[in-house]
């Protein structure tokens, strides 16, 4: 947007921009002095030169939210110097008498183009003996950026040049002139340069003669050459000046040498070809998409569809049959960890890499030694069959969790430069993808015994292309291979023993960096046995409602898969309808689904559709965790291992409540499908509510707030111990 507003834009154009730049700043300030936005210092900048009167409000308001941020020096410049545009003299001599040195460099600029202009404005200059601190590097954040990270007086003529540039009735057409800026004389890091901006020649030349820089008469820029501005004032000497080469031109023969060896060099060097409009926009669309690919075949948890399958092939008691979910969720809490050192070790894309090889690699193994083919016989010895079986699982399933730790990471930092809500939905995107994936492994089984005619096992043969397919992707759209940003060094005494290690840890510190993550974490944890526990007790109810083998794997598809996805694609949107508390109401979903689900075991598409809202408030729930990871990049690789290890609970909490189900069944208690249901989907549903109430804290993160247990206490004792003064009040 800051670049239509250059001299050749129409002013529908300008004002259509200013628009934008003004609703985006907005939406940034309530948080601004708390997480300092680039964005939003692009904003403001491009409002303070291009913007109206009318918007030094919210550019005031812009540099008081800032003031205490590392923004505090850009913020000044951007207030001070659209003052100056707009002609609020009296302002700007008023805040440098406030903040009187507290930015010398920009007061001292002011103070000198004041002077020169005779403002009617008292900017004394001060004392600049102490060097500058350097500020954060601007070089990517955009044109607008970096001349509010420079405070010279140069920097203040180009801007108020632009604008009045801008201004003008009328702009007349010149020969445009290449503004190039090598070298700036900022608090930056040095070398900091400017990109090339297209400005009408009468724009260029006003700024150079308003910055009034003293230059010796044979400085003069060359007609057609690149006007330099922002350069350090370095005296350009000819080194052969006052020689006599006695009629020979040495120097020109020379230059002439050098441009022939030059070219010379030029016919065994590759020419790159030069970028195309847009082809920076492209390749970051193009790495995407490898990630969405690469988050598809993480969600291909093939085993879980077909749990009930294995039972009933090699003969499992419930206790054996709930091993394969063990066998797939274990690895989410041990590969957590082993795959945040691989990402330090190896880098988030080989990490992926690694995984995906991991996860093809499984699924082989199950089609080639297991007989996972679509025309499965059980060996002699059925448990050790079974036993390898799930050893395959578990490779696919370690695998699937490298690919999954690393695809939000890396899509945050390929969107580094957007806003929050965009690295948001962005996350939310990767999850929906993972979604489809486990979509179409509840279709498979669908798809072999339906269509295909073959068995259930075929579900571990038909992902296979698609892996490769994947690794493919994600392998031509060239991703960068980034690390996890390090974590914070500690200042605990050096001691030594387990404890001094255990307070040290990365994970173990990441409790106190994170306000809430411990809430976060242990929702997250419960919801994991939730929504494996309710899935699982769903798959177990379905032989006794229904025979037919196809109709029982199309329930599976529309209690888990269908709802999985459509959670995916709910938690964008709940993050505009639910602001604040969107977790705990997608939790608080999760919950009265399960609830209304044990009013209707006795009807297969009634229960189908009960746990179907269930699982939607689940899946949006998760959805939402690990889009709020992106809120804070300098814990999220932690925090997503973290998540993703939290996992080990849909291993062992289905396990533990299975062996209830069971005890209740061998007690002769309850009948074997309603201990099923009453362990597997009633339990699970209240503990959803706890942890909605654990979201609810971390979303409250900030704000004073009262339990329910002390309202109800406050309110019985203004009403039965104070009755007088509530109705005197009243």
């Amino acid at each position: 947007h800051f670049a239509v507003a250059v001299p050749e834009a129409s002013a529908e154009e300008v004002a259509q921009a200013a628009e934008f730049w003004r609703e985006d700043l907005n939406g940034y300030l309530p948080t601004l002095s708390k997480d300092a936005s680039y964005d939003a210092l692009a904003d403001a900048a491009a409002l303070g030169i291009f913007g109206t009167p009318a918007d030094l409000t919210v550019l005031e308001s812009f540099y008081k939210s800032a003031q205490n941020t590392p923004l505090a020096a850009e913020a000044a410049a951007v207030w001070t110097r659209a003052l100056a545009v707009h002609g609020q003299y009296d302002k700007l001599a008023e805040f440098f008498a406030k903040q009187n040195g507290v930015y010398p460099e920009l007061q001292n600029g002011f103070a000198s183009y004041a002077l020169q202009h005779g403002w009617q404005a008292d900017i004394p200059a001060v004392n600049t003996d102490a060097p500058a601190a350097p500020s954060t590097d601007l070089t990517e954040f955009g044109l607008a950026c970096r001349l509010a990270g420079d405070p010279s007086k140069t920097a203040t003529a180009i801007w108020v040049s632009m604008a009045r540039h801008q201004a003008a009735a009328a702009v007349t057409t010149a020969r445009p002139i290449t503004l190039k800026v090598p070298q700036a004389a900022l608090k930056t890091p040095e070398n900091l340069a400017l990109s090339a901006l297209e400005i009408p020649a009468e724009t260029a030349a006003a700024a150079a003669q308003e910055a009034g820089e003293a230059r010796p008469a044979g400085d003069a820029p060359a007609a057609g050459g690149s006007l330099q501005f922002f350069a350090k004032n370095t005296p350009k000497t000819d080194s052969h000046a006052g020689e006599i080469y006695g009629g020979i031109p040495l120097p020109a023969m020379w230059r002439a040498a050098k441009q022939t060896l030059a070219k010379i060099k030029t016919l065994f060097t590759r020419k790159q070809a030069p970028a195309a409009p847009g082809e920076e926009g492209t390749r970051e669309a193009f790495q995407r998409l490898g990630i969405y690919m690469a988050s598809y075949v993480m969600g291909l948890e093939v085993a879980t569809p077909v749990i009930a399958n294995f039972g009933s092939s090699f003969g499992l008691s419930l206790e054996e049959n709930i091993l394969v979910a063990v066998a797939t969720y274990l690895p989410y809490s041990l590969g957590a960890f082993f795959s945040n050192w691989t990402k330090k070790v190896l880098g988030r894309r080989n990490s992926m890499n690694l995984g995906l090889v991991l996860l093809g690699g499984g699924l082989l193994a199950g089609v080639t030694l297991c007989g996972l083919n679509g025309a499965f016989v059980p060996e002699p010895n059925a448990m050790m069959h079974f036993y390898k079986a799930l050893a395959c699982i578990t490779a696919a399933s370690m695998g699937g969790v490298l690919v999954h730790n690393s695809v939000g990471p890396i899509m945050t930092e390929l969107s580094k430069n957007a806003s929050d809500l965009v690295r948001q939905k962005r996350n939310t995107y990767t999850e929906f993808s993972r979604a489809i994936g486990m979509a179409s492994s509840f279709a498979f089984p669908f798809i072999a015994t339906k269509i295909l005619g073959m068995d259930w096992s075929l579900a571990f043969a038909l992902p296979l292309p698609l892996v490769g397919a994947a690794a493919l992707g994600v392998n031509l759209a060239k991703i960068p291979n980034t690390k996890p940003l390090a974590a914070p060094k500690t200042d605990l005494p050096q001691t030594k023993g387990l404890l001094d290690a255990i307070k040290k840890n990365e994970y173990v510190r990441l409790f106190k960096e994170e306000k809430g993550v411990g809430s976060f974490l242990g929702g997250l944890f419960i919801m994991n046995a939730v929504e494996m526990a309710i899935n699982s007790g769903f798959l177990f109810l379905l032989p006794s409602m229904t025979s037919d083998q196809s109709s029982q794997y199309l329930f599976g598809l529309a209690q888990f898969a269908a709802p999985f996805l459509l959670g995916r694609y709910l938690a964008g949107k709940f993050l505009q309808w639910f602001p604040k508390h969107n977790m705990s109401v997608a939790t608080l979903l999760a919950a009265g689904g399960g609830i209304a689900s044990l009013g209707a075991l006795d009807n297969v598409y009634a229960l189908t559709a009960a746990l179907f809202l269930a699982e939607t408030g689940i899946s949006t729930g998760f959805t939402l965790g690990f889009a709020r990871t992106a809120k804070n990049p300098a814990t999220q690789d932690r925090i997503v291992s973290l998540i993703v290890a939290s996992a080990i609970s849909c291993a062992f909490g289905p396990l533990l409540l299975t062996n209830l189900a069971q005890t209740l069944i061998d007690a002769g208690i309850m009948s074997a499908e309603t201990a099923t249901a009453a362990a597997m989907i009633g339990i699970p549903s209240g503990l959803a509510i706890l942890s909605a109430m654990l979201f609810k804290r971390v979303e409250n993160l900030g704000e004073v707030t009262t339990s329910v247990m002390k309202k109800i206490y406050s309110f019985i004792k203004k009403s039965v111990f104070f009755p007088k003064q509530r109705r005197k009040r009243s």
